[in-house]
């Protein structure tokens, strides 16, 4: 597909493109590069071979009118030498015979030999030519009278004494064979010129052009795919290599940005849903997921179990151990509560000392209060052998959707105030909301 192609996806539909680009400005049409170099070649090329032959054309033709006339004055004294009896003797035919003999075999154009009053005694014109040298025959007469403008004299002597003279004057036809051949070397020159331009041209598209639309096609499927490990390939022009390597080394430090960025982000979101101390989900989480799992239990089916938790006497061991103490048992208690829940289940820290789970599903009330027995057993454990006195609990609230609540804040709500029932009777405890009252037995569901 051509640049200046729309790209697919573009309607095709005329009425559509001209709504689309009315009150747009008509874009330029753009050369390629390879075309620009060419272009740029071809011109360079041209004038160079134009300026060279016409500067070869006019010392050729001027070193030939000089070899002309030279070679002209050679066949007047010849002619004077020979014709130089006959004149004595005024035998017009011997003169005839002689200059037009000479005459033919030079190729003169005209030939006239004169007496020593201005007499003419013998005269000798061209022939006219073969129709096939009727163009030659037509450029060289005003070629000759430009380039030979004055006939070419050699007197005739007789002891000395200049008895006549012989006028001659050169074939223009010479001329034009030379321009014609000429012309025919130039554009000879003109179409080998092309043939190597076509060569150059196509070792520029290797060398320049292909490293070029390398590049370009790179930095549109970086561009597409956001970096994607895309490099530029290695060139051996040097400038091209160095703008690759440059290029690389942006993308490089994008892709570094980029995921340095992706990190800050996975850690900015692990912070707003996580609690910084234990680790565990925050209430913005667990409120989120609560109310997602409601809304796929309101379509689907099934039951939820809500747990609210409290750690026993917290305020007591946080005062009298110090916060470092109280900030373990908050981790450890954490953990020992994830370790009782499956892999589904969520467990978040609420705030302060409270903690909550989230059972989704639940088969029945009896695997909810199954649950928080096992986490009051896990909790209530020694902190550590450094402070083996310390032993927490929980007192544990238990809310079930449909049952206690349809929306979030009613299963908490019920999960709370079933907890705040749970810790009136001893620590360790948890209790099953039911309405207005609260159960403590499974046999008595």
């Amino acid at each position: 597909m051509s640049r200046d192609q729309p790209p697919h996806g573009v309607p095709a539909d005329a009425s559509a493109v001209t709504a689309v680009t009315a009150g747009m400005p008509a874009q330029p049409a753009r050369r390629s590069l390879l075309q620009t170099l060419r272009r740029a070649h071809v011109r360079v090329a041209s004038i160079s071979m134009a300026a060279v032959g016409l500067a070869l054309l006019l010392a050729a033709v001027l070193a030939l009118r000089t070899y002309a006339n030279n070679h002209l004055e050679l066949v007047a004294r010849s002619i004077a030498y020979s014709v130089e009896a006959a004149v004595v003797f005024n035998d017009r035919v011997a003169i005839m015979e002689q200059l037009a003999v000479i005459a033919q075999r030079e190729s003169l154009r005209e030939a006239e030999l004169r007496d020593q009053a201005g007499h003419v005694l013998a005269r000798y014109a061209l022939a006219d030519r073969q129709r096939a040298d009727a163009l030659l025959e037509a450029a060289g007469e005003p070629l000759g009278r430009l380039l030979m403008p004055a006939p070419t004299v050699a007197p005739v002597l007789d002891r000395g004494r200049q008895i006549g003279e012989v006028r001659l004057r050169g074939d223009g036809a010479v001329f034009a064979r030379f321009l014609a051949t000429a012309a025919a070397g130039i554009a000879l020159c003109l179409v080998c010129a092309g043939l190597g331009l076509r060569l150059l041209s196509r070792r520029i598209q290797r060398d320049i052009v292909e490293p070029v639309d390398a590049l370009i096609a790179m930095t549109h499927r970086a561009r597409a795919q956001r970096g994607g490990m895309q490099r530029a390939p290695a060139s051996q022009i040097a400038e091209f290599h160095a703008l690759g390597e440059d290029f690389n080394a942006l993308l490089t430090e994008i892709e570094m940005q980029q995921a340095q960025l992706a990190q800050e982000n996975r850690s900015l979101t692990h912070l707003a849903n996580h609690d910084s101390l234990t680790g565990l989900y925050n209430r913005a989480y667990f409120s989120r997921r609560l109310a997602r799992i409601l809304q796929d239990a309101q379509i689907q089916g099934g039951n939820i179990a809500v747990l609210y938790m409290d750690n026993d006497r917290f305020k007591e061991i946080n005062d009298h151990y110090g916060h470092a103490v109280g900030d373990l048992l908050l981790i450890e208690v954490a953990t020992r509560i994830r370790a009782q829940l499956r892999e589904g289940d969520i467990v978040a820290r609420l705030g302060g000392d409270e903690f909550a789970v989230l059972l989704a599903p639940v088969h029945h009330p009896q695997d909810a209060l199954r649950i928080a027995d096992k986490i009051n057993a896990a909790v209530a454990l020694p902190l550590s052998e450094r402070h083996e006195r310390i032993v927490p609990s929980v007192s544990i609230g238990i809310a079930l959707y449909p049952e206690h609540g349809q929306t979030a804040d009613q299963l908490l709500r019920a999960a709370d105030r079933a907890m705040y029932e749970a810790k009136k009777s001893g620590r360790g405890t948890s209790r099953l909301f039911e309405g207005a009252y609260v159960v403590s037995d499974i046999s008595e569901l």
